[in-house]
């Protein structure tokens, strides 16, 4: 007995409940797969609102932005800015103008404008964070690129400046103008203690004096590392005398000093009035600074004078003054002698002080007046007998000159009329040879012109010989032609015959005409006048 199975049909119910029930089972996973795809887009949309209107950092032109990071490690003890990552606080470093990016939860932050350093001025900053520097005494000052905190000894120099508030502090100096004329004396207040004590100069580094001082211009300096004096380097005049100079200022008659009195070698007062013309010399002007000057550059040509030049002057006037007699300086040479010697002895003490001598001049002296009369007259005396010498040789001169004068005109015109004469000679020459120049042309013009006169001549000659034997030529060949054609017919009628026959012949078709008529006989004629020709074999 065999058992027969059926097979399941394509409605079967059991089938059909089943794809119902797996439907509705992937329906659920379908709904979880579409909100985690809402869920996810909808939280990229909220961290990019989050990020543009919570994160985002506009900072604008003209400003910085410091940062306080709310979260990280606790700052060491005495530090109050973070200077590592990960540290928390307020950090060292700012952002920027333009677009930055922070978590408000973890970072917060404030603007703060930038510093601006203005033309002609110098920044100085101050680190108020970081350590002691080691040896303060030594350095004052401390670098820009270090960790130590304290003035910064680099300057800033005109522009603008991101700084932050909490890490440095600012101060603004004008930049240091050296005017022209004047030097800069410069005086480190920081560097090293000086290698050898108690000198007025020190060496680059050291602390004190410089010996090299700023020229002409601006000099961008930090002034807690150096003080700067200037120093007047123009020439300045000093006066002797207690007469007024309208050519002066108030300034030049305020200084002006009394006159220099000496006595002469024979025990007479001597008066002198003298003009001195000096500066300082640039080479030594820091010398001249601390060894004359008392450190106030205001009073430093007062120093110079009232310590230096004047005691030197009236102490060389003294010493050369005293060589002459009072009768030697009525005279211009004992004069001219005096201010030489004042001038080369006051240079050569002035100048181991740093101190240029330009000029001396004397501008009167003035002898007592018991031998100054007599003295005077007598030089006066001299001088009038000078004149009149000079005088006399003058008007020798100008006798002199003036026959001189006369006999120049006399060759100048001598001269002139020699020239003249050689000028109108030269220039009949050079007419007489012009004129015969012509005449050669002239001559060798109609002496062309002949010749091809002659060759035209001849050449006619002989074209015409040359056409008439042309000529000649064809009519001998035309007759002898003609003889030949009259010689091939009987009677020279007949050759007339042909020759009217043939001329006739293209106009004429045909011709019907009595041989025995006129026109017929022509032909006839033709006929019996044509050439005798035998037929061969006849």
């Amino acid at each position: 007995m065999s058992e027969s199975h059926d097979e399941p049909s394509g409605d079967d119910p059991g089938r059909d409940v089943e794809g119902l029930l797996a439907a509705e089972s992937e329906q659920p996973k379908k709904s979880l797969a579409m909100a985690g795809v809402v869920l996810v887009v909808g939280l990229v949309v909220a961290y990019g609102i989050f990020q543009w209107f919570f994160c985002r950092i506009e900072v604008p032109s003209g400003q910085v932005a410091v940062l306080i990071a709310k979260t990280g490690d606790n700052l060491p003890s005495g530090q109050i800015l973070a200077r590592k990552p990960g540290e928390k606080g307020i950090q060292l470093e700012v952002l920027k103008t333009g677009r930055h990016w922070r978590n408000p939860f973890f970072w917060d932050w404030e603007f703060t404008p930038l510093v601006d350093v203005d033309k002609g001025e110098v920044g100085v900053l101050t680190r108020v964070y970081g350590d002691s520097p080691p040896n303060l005494s030594d350095t004052l000052l401390v670098a820009k690129d270090s960790d130590f905190k304290g003035i910064v000894g680099e300057v800033l120099k005109s522009g603008s400046y991101g700084i932050n508030p909490y890490a440095y502090g600012i101060e603004k100096f004008p930049a240091i103008e050296i005017r022209a004329g004047f030097v800069g004396v410069v005086c480190n207040r920081v560097g090293k203690v000086p290698e050898v004590p108690n000198t007025y100069l020190v060496n680059p580094g050291e602390r004190g004096v410089q010996r090299e001082v700023l020229g002409q211009g601006a000099h961008y300096l930090n002034p807690y590392a150096v003080t700067v004096y200037p120093v007047d380097m123009r020439s300045q005049r000093l006066e002797f005398s207690d007469r007024p100079d309208s050519s002066q200022s108030d300034e030049q008659r305020g200084k002006a000093l009394n006159p220099v009195h000496f006595p002469s070698s024979d025990g007479f007062e001597i008066e002198v009035h003298l003009t001195v013309e000096w500066s300082i010399d640039p080479e030594r002007a820091s010398d001249v600074f601390v060894r004359i000057g008392t450190g106030d550059p205001s009073t430093l040509l007062d120093e110079i004078l009232y310590k230096a030049l004047i005691p030197a002057l009236r102490g060389n006037a003294r010493i050369a003054g005293s060589k002459y007699p009072a009768a030697n300086y009525i005279s211009g040479e004992s004069r001219t002698v005096f201010q030489t010697t004042i001038e080369d002895s006051l240079k050569a003490v002035c100048s181991r002080q740093g101190i240029i001598i330009r000029s001396v001049l004397v501008n009167d002296i003035e002898p007592p007046q018991d031998i100054a009369g007599p003295i005077r007259d007598r030089e006066v005396a001299k001088e009038e007998l000078a004149r009149n010498k000079i005088q006399l040789e003058q008007a020798k001169a100008e006798q002199s000159l003036a026959r001189e004068t006369a006999l120049v005109e006399q060759e100048t015109s001598r001269v002139l009329a020699e020239t003249e004469m050689k000028k109108a000679k030269i220039d009949a020459e050079n007419q007489q040879r012009v004129g015969l120049i012509e005449q050669e042309k002239l001559l060798k013009v109609a002496e062309a012109d002949l010749r091809a006169s002659r060759l035209q001549a001849e050449a006619i000659l002989a074209r015409g010989q040359a056409e008439a034997s042309v000529i000649v030529a064809n009519n001998v060949a035309e007759a002898e032609a003609l003889r030949t054609s009259v010689a091939a017919f009987k009677t020279p009628a007949g050759f007339a015959a042909y020759t009217y026959a043939q001329r006739l012949a293209p106009s004429v078709r045909t011709v019907f005409a009595d041989p025995e008529g006129p026109f017929g006989k022509i032909f006839n004629d033709l006929l019996d006048s044509g050439p005798d020709v035998t037929p061969e074999g006849e």
